[in-house]
């Protein structure tokens, strides 16, 4: 079995992660999960020895059972926060990519449920706009604005929170 990016020790987490930029007619793919009352965007963690586009296009496969073509990382973001009372330092690639034909486009509702491991996940198309994401706990905050105004290739931000 192939081990994720990712290690812990006895004060933090690291997290290596590739997510999806999806937009269709001004509206943002999210997801989330039971438990936790954010919403992130459509990606995971890549394996070892899987690159960071790799692992993105197999996330895709195994949760919407979905193809994506992406190139460069839009975004890279290194962040630190909290969660659960745990400490994360997290290294994020944003890539763009166009909205897989499997994906529908509703607004409203979720748009896929996906049971994984003992997880429910649900997909959702939320409205880019800044009232709408003020209002809704998108993750991280600090891209909102990179996420409805894309910036040129690549930006590299590090923020904490």
């Amino acid at each position: 079995m192939s081990v994720d990016l990712s290690f812990s020790t006895s004060t933090a987490h690291f997290n290596v992660r590739s997510a999806a930029i999806i937009r269709q007619h001004n509206h943002l793919l999210c997801t989330t999960f039971d438990g936790i009352d954010f919403w992130f965007l459509p990606g995971g963690r890549p394996k070892r020895g899987e690159t960071s586009i790799e692992g993105l296009k197999r996330e895709f496969r195994e949760e919407l059972d979905a193809t994506i073509e992406v190139d460069a990382p839009h975004i890279i973001a290194e962040s630190f926060f909290d969660l659960a009372g745990e400490h994360y330092h997290e290294l994020a690639f944003y890539y763009v990519a166009d909205c897989p034909p499997q994906v529908q486009f509703v607004t409203g509702e979720d748009c896929h449920h996906l049971e994984e491991e003992g997880w429910h996940y649900r997909f959702r198309w939320i409205e880019l706009s800044p009232t709408v994401l003020t209002n809704i706990d998108l993750q991280p905050r600090a891209l909102h604005s990179h996420f409805i105004d894309l910036p040129p290739l690549p930006l590299h931000i590090v923020f904490d929170g």
